[in-house]
């Protein structure tokens, strides 16, 4: 849980430095953004195993179990070879939608369900880009007690973050 509590906490301080209004027009350039905020700080946070940040764009169905892919994870490479299973090593799994619709943030969540249940992923998060609503009440009661959901928008150009989930709550 403190590990946790840390990498929230980095991952706050993340979304409130982006800045740049023309990062919130896509999700795909808001991702960037976010990939490079987190891999400056979590390679000073020294985590247990020095985890590293990344577009999860390999996962496959031979090898993890799994067509899905999370749009950003947290993990420790199972190449290194400090892992028996590649559903060990992991830490966060990052799942990001553009002021997303009901559907948009079910669909996102299903998607978080799946993967943790494949790969084990302690921690999940949904970010909602450009609004103030968390999609929380959307998330299924199966990842609800390890899913942490973030919104965050800019108003006056400052970044307005929310954070809603039982890890917040603690």
């Amino acid at each position: 849980m403190e590990n946790q509590e840390r990498f929230l906490k980095l991952l706050q301080e993340s979304l409130q430095s982006i800045r740049e209004p023309r990062l919130y027009e896509t999700e795909r350039g808001f991702q960037g953004e976010l990939l490079a905020q987190l891999r400056g700080r979590i390679a000073y946070a020294q985590f247990p195993g020095e985890p590293i940040v990344e577009q999860e764009y390999q996962k496959t169905i031979p090898s993890h179990g799994l067509g899905t892919r999370p749009d950003i994870i947290v993990h420790i490479p199972f190449e290194r070879g400090g892992a028996e299973r590649r559903n060990q090593g992991n830490f966060v799994a990052i799942e990001l939608k553009l002021r997303a619709t009901q559907k948009e943030a079910a669909d996102d969540f299903a998607k978080l369900a799946a993967i943790r249940e494949a790969l084990a992923y302690p921690l999940t998060i949904f970010i909602n880009i450009g609004s103030d609503e968390t999609c929380c009440a959307y998330c299924p009661k199966v990842i609800t007690g390890k899913t942490v959901c973030f919104a965050v928008r800019l108003e006056d150009g400052n970044p307005v973050v929310t954070m809603a989930g039982p890890v917040a709550k603690e």
